[in-house]
């Protein structure tokens, strides 16, 4: 049995992608999954400690490792196998306590100034290093699979659907009022040309405001299985809503909605407003996916069914070529 500690910067989608390569690893290994709060001893100079740690860690060895490891609450290691963290605020903890304790450490997301080789696997969506610590995934890790989705809509007995998953503003990607507008006339008609029903699942970045506006227009149209995070929604299976939709659509302002979305196998648009300015390097992230055959893309003015291309084989294809790479670095 393999004990992993997830570090958590309390950020849910940087835990999510923590368990989804734990996951991943529990499908070679069996593992037990510990998470782990990462703290700063004095919280109004967490930023200034992350700077300093950073600076610190560009000559690594365990004398500028044990000043680091002082900034933040020390964590029990005891019997660690792995230790998995993502997001920058935890890239120094998890680089120092590696050092410390020669345990294997996977980090995830861009290097924010810390080197690939400070880690046994550095996993981003690009290359930032040439040296074998810097794995690229093809894609965003996360806790979906083409296999956790159906199976998880068998279990929940859901029957087929067309899932929309609504983002907002955010990463350069703004929405004005007569795009919601137009989701919501298209969405109608796609269930008048379908008679499929039609689910809605928002999030924390959606506008509240638009939320009730898609609640109320929509209510003439059944959406049984939608989910209004404004509205408090939170135990519903995302996992049996993937699997068991017939299309997928996603805003493009969220990365890790297209990421599970993708990770279901079922055929995924992603929706983009007249307004983007996104950095470049998100750019290429969505033109990556295209490329890859994982989504393809609309205008929120106006969007319809693609045919049905199953995925399924192409991410499994993804994800082990991501675990296997991952194995190798841990050395288990």
């Amino acid at each position: 049995m393999k004990n992993i500690i997830i570090i958590t910067d309390g950020i849910p989608g940087h835990v999510n992608q923590s368990k989804g390569v734990a996951s991943l690893l529990a499908q070679s290994y069996p593992v037990n999954i510990y998470l782990h709060k990462m703290v700063f001893k004095i919280s109004f100079l967490r930023a200034f400690f992350t700077i300093i740690a950073k600076l610190l860690l560009k000559k690594p060895n365990r004398v500028s490792a044990k000043v680091v490891s002082f900034f933040y609450a020390p964590v029990d290691l005891t019997n660690c196998d792995l230790i998995i963290a993502a997001g920058g605020k935890t890239a120094p903890y998890v680089a120092a306590n590696k050092l410390l304790s020669n345990i294997p450490a996977i980090q995830l997301g861009s290097p924010r100034g810390m080197n690939s080789v400070l880690f046994n696997a550095l996993v981003t969506v690009e290359r930032y290093f040439d040296d074998p610590s810097n794995i690229v995934a093809s894609l965003t890790p996360n806790l979906y699979s083409p296999e956790s989705c159906a199976r998880s809509s068998l279990e929940q007995g859901l029957k087929e659907h067309i899932l929309f998953l609504i983002g907002g503003e955010g990463i350069g990607y703004c929405y004005e009022e007569y795009e919601w507008d137009s989701l919501i006339a298209g969405i109608q008609h796609m269930h008048s040309l379908t008679k499929l029903p039609i689910s809605v699942v928002t999030s924390r970045r959606s506008d509240p405001s638009v939320e009730k506006i898609l609640q109320s227009r929509l209510s003439n149209i059944p959406i049984t299985y939608s989910a209004w995070f404004h509205s408090g929604d939170k135990d519903f299976k995302l996992d049996a809503l993937l699997g068991s939709a017939k299309n997928i659509f996603v805003t493009e302002d969220s990365a890790m909605m297209i990421s599970e979305s993708i990770s279901s196998g079922q055929p995924v648009t992603t929706l983009y407003p007249s307004s983007i300015n996104s950095p470049a390097r998100y750019k290429q992230h969505i033109k990556k996916y295209l490329d890859l055959g994982f989504i393809t893309r609309q205008s929120i003015k106006k969007f319809s069914l693609k045919e049905k291309i199953n995925t399924t084989q192409n991410v499994e294809e993804h994800l082990t070529k991501l675990k296997n790479k991952l194995i190798e670095r841990i050395e288990w």
